[in-house]
Parts: C-alpha cells; structure tokens; sequence
C-alpha cells in the first residue's frame, strides 16, 4: 500500500472500490482505510470530491499469485508465494504510469 500511497498521494482522495466480500478485498478496503483514505463502495460521494476509482485483479500462475491494482493513472502489480503463513513477494513491483 505504501507504493499505490506514493502514486496517488495518501488521503488526498477517495478511493472508489466495487463492493468485495473476498479475503483480499477486505483486506484491500481495510489497508486504505488505514493508510487515510476515505473508501466509498457504492460509488456515491458528495460533489467536488475527487474520487480515484480503483479495480483489482488477483491471478494464479504457475503456483504464485499475481496481484495487479489499477486506477486511469497508474498501475501496481506483483507476484507472491502464498504459505499458510500469508503471502511473500516473489517479484519486484512493477509500476506503470498512464499519461
């Protein structure tokens, strides 16, 4: 979360997230939260609010897991090793930018 914070400035925004009830998603409301952002899921805000609308994708390849967070901006992605102790990063970040 520290890297998308660094992308798109922390609690400068709110974040728009479709509605999720997976682990990750969750996870993912909880750890914006945490890290300032206002999240709304039902896409609803007041005017002048500048909203970030955020979309994710989790993807199993060859026993890793790719995680990939995107906005119109910018976009996150990295691969991990799932233990039953969590997961651990299994590749450096990617990060691209959109003009």
């Amino acid at each position: 979360m520290s890297r998308f914070a660094e992308q798109i400035g922390p609690g400068k925004a709110t974040v728009a997230l479709k509605s999720d009830t997976s682990v990750f998603g969750q996870a993912l409301e909880a750890a914006l939260k945490g890290w300032g952002y206002a999240v709304v899921t039902d896409q609803k805000t007041d005017s002048g609010t500048r909203v970030i609308p955020l979309a994710y994708v989790i993807l199993a390849v060859d026993g890793q897991v790719l995680a990939r967070l995107s906005t119109n901006t910018v976009e996150l992605g990295r691969a991990y090793t799932v233990t039953v102790n969590g997961a651990t990063p299994a590749s450096a970040l990617s990060l691209m930018r959109r003009g």
